[in-house]
């Protein structure tokens, strides 16, 4: 880790959305909210940002960060999600993007040690809000902490490259409470190659990246299939037995992007028992704000199921947000929508929630 800069400031704010139905409130409340994939644990490290506290996004749009923390999250009725672990790989590659690059030269920590870096931060700030933030390693404990009035964070590794290609850290960081691993990230690892390198097309999972599936499955990890290239894919859900998660995407039928999945990807990870979700990033969705994000949750339904979609935000992962979606108080708005739109109430639960939680739950208990 590098030498931490001042403390953000925390601010006031506004409430991002418009008044909804009491009855549309009341029912977003009663369900459990869950996002599986944002991104905030990297600004903790890099500008030691307060989850406890409550800060506003200065600039127009909400870009890149600043778009959770604990009081916004109770705003937005979001009850737990998947923290994305950002490591700065040990030898960057000339493919990784230049931000992502500079920022590894620019710290000390990178690979295996920075993966447990990042685990003890989500463990100190467990520590530092014990009634408001829990550190969840299964899908039982999630409930549990919710239950509790507590929000749930459960950590996900986003790249293969933070184990360092050795198994045994995959072991190892299990045991530090890591409970799912996206198998890469900007750059290809000793597991597979990304989707954002057109020169990787055709290059599936190495051997080695099959043998570490066979093992997060046996050890209980959730295997993340969000960044791997169209043949990783294929190759993952050649050999896949458990449920598994694409965490962060959305339709490539509506807005043609290589970050999304076609649809026949989304009707093999639907047949497969996974998950699909939606991000809310402009470079995902296109230009049209909320309809727009709605839009591609009904395309993935109407695809893959209602059983096959969630949220999956990326919010604080470097994104512009859609238009009217700026921070995690946007949620209430999705709901609207849904109903609105005529789905029934248990599928907007199931999308909002439970068919995150059921992956979750299904492999780590």
């Amino acid at each position: 880790m590098g030498t931490p800069s001042a403390p953000v400031r925390p601010a006031s704010d506004r409430p991002v959305t418009d008044p909804l139905p009491p009855e549309t409130r009341a029912f977003h409340r009663d369900c459990l909210v869950l996002d599986l994939h944002i991104d905030t644990l990297l600004w903790m490290r890099l500008l030691r940002y307060d989850i406890g506290t409550r800060h506003r996004n200065r600039i127009p749009g909400a870009p890149f960060c600043w778009h959770l923390d604990l009081p916004r999250a109770a705003d937005g009725g979001l009850d737990a999600s998947v923290f994305g672990l950002v490591i700065n790989p040990t030898v960057p590659r000339r493919e990784l993007m230049l931000p992502l690059r500079l920022l590894a030269r620019a710290e000390r920590g990178s690979g295996f040690a920075q993966t447990l870096d990042a685990l003890e931060l989500l463990r100190q700030a467990e520590q530092s809000y014990p009634d408001r933030l829990a550190f969840a390693r299964s899908g039982s404990e999630i409930r549990r902490a919710v239950a509790d009035g507590r929000f749930a964070a459960l950590p996900c590794l986003e790249g293969s490259h933070g184990i360092g290609g050795e198994i045994d850290n995959a072991r190892k960081a299990h045991a530090r409470g890591l409970r799912m691993l996206g198998l890469v990230h900007f750059q290809a690892t000793e597991v597979g190659y990304p989707m954002t390198v057109d020169a990787f097309e055709g290059r599936g999972l190495t051997p080695f990246g099959f043998e570490l599936l066979a093992e997060l499955e046996r050890l209980g990890i959730v295997v993340d299939l969000a960044h791997l290239n169209a043949r990783g894919v294929d190759d993952a859900l050649s050999v896949l037995k458990r449920p598994f998660v694409v965490s962060h995407t959305a339709c490539r039928a509506l807005h043609d992007r290589t970050r999304n999945l076609t649809d026949d990807q989304i009707r093999r990870v639907a047949d497969r028992g996974g998950v699909v979700g939606i991000a809310v990033g402009r470079d995902f969705l296109g230009r049209r704000g909320v309809d727009g994000y709605l839009d591609h949750v009904e395309h993935a339904m109407r695809v893959g199921g209602e059983d096959a979609v969630a949220i999956g935000s990326d919010y604080d992962g470097a994104i512009v947000p859609a238009v009217g979606m700026g921070d995690v108080r946007s949620y209430p708005l999705v709901t609207h929508g849904l109903l609105a739109r005529g789905h029934a109430h248990d599928a907007v639960r199931k999308l909002l929630g439970e068919n995150a939680l059921r992956v979750i739950t299904d492999v780590c208990g």
